[in-house]
């Protein structure tokens, strides 16, 4: 890609309620969506940063589009040139990679997102979901997940967001070992924080803390967000170079754009582990989904993508 042009736009998404996560409240997103154009077509990708981790800011990801002045070439030796870039990354991979993308018609199971709704877990049971990801909040117990178990045939993962302390985070971990049907803990201490090291890496899923393969020093599992993991081509590599590694693959709440490159990027994995992304129907009606909800992440196929975007002005 060492010619042509790009677009983007910038967009802004409310969600119907406020995410509540054990970070705290996210009300609405900022996203920027990226057009390249070529003489072998156009390409697609989204920038879509998520709070709470440390990858460039939306108002960064402007300066360097504006700075590029519309040319490709520019702009993907300037993103090339700095790790601290990884969404930029992740787009123009997606747009690099579209034509395999906009093509792919697979599906991957899904795991469900719990909500506060208590009547949330029978919509989940009812429409197949067979894995539920459940956010710890400052005042989830022990006990009311233990409830959810005797309730819930199928399996759970727990994500803290990297909200716990270390006291707290020790009892959960100790408390998610002793349990089959949980998966893992996701996050249960902020970014850089020594307590990683006691606590151990079985049954505890970095997310927050892993971001891109570089550097990467721990063996368990591993919560991979396309739009945050930088090149993608030098994600699949690590990929295939640590096959035994549990990873699993989830949202950041993107449009459809977005979200076709990150379904298609987590199904060159070939792993069975389902995705997190179930995250459709959560925002204001603004156009911009075009996927079904359900527990299989499908492609969409029907789409005009060229209309998509002329819809967004």
């Amino acid at each position: 890609m060492n010619e042509g042009q790009f677009d983007f736009r910038r967009v802004r998404r409310r969600f119907r309620r406020p995410l509540r996560t054990g970070a705290g409240e996210v009300e609405a997103v900022e996203r920027i969506l990226l057009r390249t154009r070529t003489a072998d077509g156009h390409g697609y990708g989204e920038i879509a940063p998520w709070p709470g981790f440390p990858t460039e800011s939306i108002e960064t990801a402007l300066e360097v589009l504006r700075s590029a002045n519309g040319q490709l070439a520019h702009l993907t030796s300037v993103v090339a040139a700095s790790p601290a870039l990884p969404c930029l990354a992740a787009a123009l991979s997606s747009c690099r990679h579209w034509d395999g993308i906009v093509a792919w018609s697979g599906a991957l199971p899904c795991a469900g997102l719990l909500g506060e709704d208590p009547a949330d877990l029978a919509r989940k049971q009812a429409a197949g979901f067979r894995t539920l990801k459940v956010k710890l909040l400052p005042t989830t117990t022990i006990a009311e997940v233990r409830a959810l178990l005797a309730t819930f045939a199928g399996t759970l993962r727990l994500d803290a967001n990297g909200a716990l302390d270390l006291a707290a985070a020790r009892a959960w971990t100790e408390f998610v070992r002793a349990e089959p049907r949980i998966e893992f803990l996701e996050q249960p201490l902020p970014v850089g924080h020594a307590g990683y090291a006691s606590l151990g890496a079985a049954k505890v899923a970095l997310d927050e803390s892993f971001l891109t393969p570089a550097g990467l020093d721990w063996a368990g599992p591993v919560v991979v967000k396309p739009s945050l993991v930088g090149d993608w081509d030098a994600f699949l590599a690590w990929r295939r170079a640590h096959p035994a590694r549990l990873v699993t693959y989830s949202s950041c709440f993107e449009t459809a754009i977005g979200r076709q490159g990150a379904l298609w990027l987590a199904a060159q994995d070939g792993a069975n582990a389902a995705v997190g992304f179930d995250t459709l129907g959560r925002f204001e009606m603004d156009g911009r989904e075009r996927h079904a909800a359900g527990p299989e992440a499908r492609g969409a196929l029907d789409v005009s993508w060229e209309q998509f975007w002329a819809e967004l002005a």
